[in-house]
């Protein structure tokens, strides 16, 4: 008789022991993703203003929107998501394509297409395959090997880095952006502590029943989105999001998600009342609502810069002030009792070297050091702890792995694995690093956890 598998999010080794598919050591290489791709795509040329900047692919949706948000409504150009190559692109325009599989003939179509046609074009699919042929010398190859499920960060890293050549958006300090998603990947870590562990915390909100994600912004709008498609494509869990302008016109959903029991009682009517009581009698859909609180509102570490989203701050008697609070963040807060809120103050420091043995509270919510951040940094630093909660929910619900793991559009043999560290046997001591035969994996990677 087979024993059945127990998984403990306060246990780090049956956390590491249920992950088959390595996808926690993955998680840990998005900061070697963005360092990658900044790399492979510094010497692209800066071209002309296009007419539209189309996204072409199965993540197309989620992508966009994430550019969009961080260009802002001052955007010179409209940024196009499209399943498949619009019948308008031309010359005038650029398009990047992300295959979704090593024989997407999708993709495949829309790179042959988009050449066809004259327009710059940005492919980013396998070195082999179907993809590769019709992208010709427009082939961008992944140099990290992970699932795509967690390469939101490369194809976000894609699209700003593509943006930036064309004037759309002032280009991020990438290097800034790995360090911060090195922090993060080490603050997840299994083994740190779970009253400070920012995905082991999330993961427990988003298990306790439909996750229902709200955001306040643009930004916080489309990181909700991407937090869907984490937990469908990683835990097998079929949630729900809202954007702002949503959630200000669905009281009813509100209401449900603020009630205790899924009816009509609220958190703040029972001073008593626990969200973790199994005792608890359902009389409707049990939602776990978590409010992610976008860049454009002020936070404990200062402001969040490069961002179209970002409040005018008035000068008064010579000196800058932060603009007011955004009304509709405190609202949400205060109509949703229950709700995790997950926002810039969450963010770990990579202001020094920590492993998981060490973080403590103050090193893992320290404002310190914590303003010269930008909004990319701090958008891909969520995609991050997003990514983590979601392997960690489907650890706990036994969820299958994806189809494309371990190497996803990588090369082969490249994937991150799960090994001891020297002098310890426990499963959850470290991570073997994929090899480093490309270029861009020269240096040490502080997120691969080895």
């Amino acid at each position: 008789m087979t024993t059945p598998r127990v998984v403990d999010l306060h246990d780090a080794d049956s956390l590491v022991s249920a992950d088959a598919a390595a996808l926690l050591p993955s998680c840990a290489l998005a900061g070697a993703q963005v360092r990658s791709v900044a790399e492979q795509l510094a010497a692209w040329p800066a071209v002309d203003r296009p007419r539209a900047l189309v996204v072409v692919g199965a993540t197309a949706s989620v992508d966009a929107a994430l550019l969009s948000a961080l260009i802002g409504e001052n955007a010179s150009c409209p940024v196009v998501a499209a399943a498949g190559l619009p019948g308008w692109v031309g010359p005038l325009d650029i398009v990047v394509v992300f295959a979704a599989a090593v024989d997407d003939m999708t993709a495949a179509r829309a790179a042959a297409g988009a050449n066809r046609r004259g327009a710059r074009v940005v492919v980013r699919a396998a070195a082999v395959g179907p993809v590769a042929e019709a992208a010709e010398a427009a082939l961008f190859e992944p140099l990290i090997s992970v699932t795509e499920a967690l390469a939101g960060t490369a194809r976000l890293t894609v699209l700003a880095s593509v943006a930036a050549a064309a004037g759309l958006y002032q280009r991020p300090d990438f290097a800034e952006a790995a360090q911060q998603l090195d922090a993060m990947a080490m603050a997840c870590h299994p083994s740190s502590e779970f009253f400070v562990n920012p995905a082991l915390t999330l993961a427990e909100q988003l298990a306790t029943g439909t996750p229902l994600l709200i955001g306040t912004d643009a930004v916080a709008d489309a990181l909700a989105a991407h937090a869907t498609r984490s937990l469908a494509g990683l835990a097998g869990i079929a949630g729900s999001w809202l954007s702002c302008g949503q959630a200000v016109g669905s009281p009813p959903v509100l209401a449900r998600a603020a009630a205790r029991d899924g009816g009509g009682a609220t958190a703040s009517s029972d001073i008593f009342w626990d969200p973790y009581n199994d005792d608890e009698s359902a009389s409707g859909q049990q939602i776990s609502p978590v409010l992610v609180v976008g860049p454009s509102i002020d936070s404990v570490v200062g402001r969040l810069t490069n961002s179209g989203l970002l409040p005018e701050v008035e000068p008064v008697f010579g000196a800058q002030h932060p603009a007011p609070r955004s009304p509709l963040a405190a609202a949400l807060e205060a109509a949703l009792p229950r709700a995790m809120c997950i926002g810039p103050e969450e963010l770990p420091s990579p202001d020094r070297e920590m492993t998981g043995n060490e973080l403590d509270r103050d090193s893992v919510h320290r404002p310190t050091g914590l303003a010269v951040r930008d909004a990319f940094a701090w958008t891909v630093a969520m995609m991050c702890r997003i990514d983590f909660a979601a392997v960690y929910v489907g650890l706990l619900t036994a969820a299958r792995m994806p189809v494309d793991s371990p190497d996803g559009l990588g090369r082969p043999g490249r994937a991150a694995v799960h090994r001891p560290a020297a002098g310890d046997r426990g499963p959850a001591a470290g991570i073997e690093p994929p090899s480093r035969t490309a270029p861009a994996d020269d240096e040490e990677e502080s997120g691969s956890w080895s």
